[in-house]
Formats: C-alpha cells, structure tokens, sequence
C-alpha cells in the first residue's frame, strides 16, 4: 500500500506539473508573431516551411519557438528579436550571423560552418559543424571556445 501512495503521489505531481506548464506553452498562428519574426522568418525561410509556432509566456512576457519542417528551430524574444537558431546540420542562412564571426569560422574553420547561433545578454555564441561552440563578444570579437 505505501508504494501504490508513492506512485499515486508521484503521478499527481507530474500530473500538476505538466498541467501547469501546458497553460504556459501554447500553439499560435503565424499571423500571431510579432512582424519583426514574420520578416524575419519571410527573409531567410519560407511561411510554408513553419511546422509548429508555440507561445511560451512568462509572466507579463512571451518568448516564441519556432520549429520548421526540416528541424530547425529558431526563438524569438517578446518583440520577435532573434534569439537563437539552430538548423542542426544545415548551415545556418547566410546574413543571420554577423559578418566578423562568419568571417572568423571561415578562416580558423574553414572545413566547418555554423549550425548554431544564439545571442545571449553579454555574448553570442555559434556551434560549428564539428561540434565546436566559439564565443564572442557583443560586436562578434572572438573570446574563447567553450
């Protein structure tokens, strides 16, 4: 009986648990996105390849996940300033990274090229083909591999 309560008690948690997360996460439409998303997703992607759009709200903010039809997922801030994209093992679209990190992977990586890139509050980051995770600096100076 004491283990049938720990399994019922554990299953109400989880239970709890994702009930509570799911009224956070929710599907949008395309047209829901803010416009600086939607031009950004019409510049390098095309509307028909959007698989999934998801709202996460955080309170009074809201982050959005976009996942395409070939795996890559790209996330937005509340005003649909990129995040981060990672195209798993497709470059990522050519003019979304900076030119000075572009630049910087193909001299020191030139048999590489990036699948992953994120903007962070005090550095950006990208990850190469081989699995390499280069950081840098807000104006894309070359800090460290992490």
């Amino acid at each position: 009986k004491t283990n049938m309560k720990k399994i019922l008690a554990v299953l109400a948690t989880i239970t709890l648990t994702m009930t509570a997360c799911a009224d956070h996460n929710h599907l949008i439409e395309y047209s829901e996105l803010p416009v600086q998303a939607q031009a950004f997703i019409q510049k390098y992607f095309n509307i028909s390849d959007v698989a999934v759009i998801q709202a996460e709200d955080f309170g009074r903010s809201r982050e959005y996940d976009i996942r395409l039809k070939n795996g890559t997922e790209i996330d937005f801030d509340y005003q649909g300033n990129l995040k981060s994209i990672n195209c798993e093992i497709s470059p990522v679209p050519e003019g979304i990274v900076p030119e000075l990190i572009t630049s910087y992977v193909k001299l020191h990586y030139p048999q590489h090229f990036i699948v992953e890139y994120t903007i962070n509050y005090r550095r950006l980051e990208v990850e190469l083909s081989n699995g390499i995770d280069l950081i840098f600096d807000l104006e894309g100076h070359f800090i460290g591999v992490d």
